[in-house]
């Protein structure tokens, strides 16, 4: 198939997934030039109440921002239809609003959580060691990017993270921040289930956290590759 186009709404075509379309955010030439695209998948939910996470695109169908990620154009199937202009705004918003990216961009100091889960939860901008059967049969490093409120929810599941790489590649450059021991790659994200991460810290060798610089030069490149403006 030719490569997806941002804006646009697909069928996914993943045995047993829950999902049953996905909403493409990431910029064309990201869609053009790599193997994959930043997705919101959408869910078949006729009795879910819309909010500001959950936004309906279609009769009964509803695409959650929670689950923002990246996801390879073997799975994505034919187009179904361009996402109208109202939803298409709701759930750029939402994803902006998930991965915090304005107040990343302005460093602005995040304020606690209201009611933090009392057991383990990954912080915003912590790095660790989480597994990845999609990318690799070893752990890699990942940074947390979503949101506190989320990241430290009772009920969350997952959080949303973007890898730590070692090499930088010439057809991604546009993409790239570097990052104390390498580079993230602002056109990937990974949406990783707490039971996946490493609780401890990574070894001295590696960087804990992502510092505020870095997290803004990534939301800033966030923004524009994933079209959140």
């Amino acid at each position: 198939m030719s490569h997806p186009l941002c804006g646009f709404i697909y069928e996914l075509q993943i045995p047993g997934a829950q999902a049953t379309h996905v909403l493409v955010l990431t910029e064309d030439i990201w869609n053009t030039r790599m193997a994959d695209s930043v997705v919101v998948p959408v869910y078949h939910l006729p009795d879910a109440t819309p909010s500001v996470f959950l936004v309906e695109v279609g009769s009964k169908l509803k695409a959650n921002c929670t689950r923002v990620q990246s996801m390879s154009h073997q799975f994505i199937a034919s187009a179904v239809a361009r996402c109208p202009d109202d939803p298409w705004v709701r759930v750029r918003i939402g994803v902006r609003k998930f991965l915090d990216i304005d107040r990343r961009i302005a460093k602005t100091p995040a304020k606690p959580p209201v009611s933090p889960r009392a057991d383990w939860w990954p912080r915003q901008n912590d790095i660790h060691f989480a597994r990845n059967a999609a990318i690799s049969p070893n752990d890699k490093l990942y940074g947390v990017i979503s949101d506190d409120d989320w990241n430290s929810l009772a009920g969350a599941p997952n959080v949303a993270a973007v890898r730590l790489t070692s090499k930088t590649k010439a057809n991604r450059l546009r993409w790239e921040v570097p990052v104390t021991c390498g580079f993230v790659v602002t056109g990937d994200i990974y949406s990783i289930a707490l039971g996946d991460f490493e609780q401890k810290p990574p070894p001295s060798n590696y960087p804990a956290r992502l510092t505020e610089d870095e997290s803004a030069a990534v939301a800033k490149k966030q923004k524009a590759a994933l079209t959140l403006s």
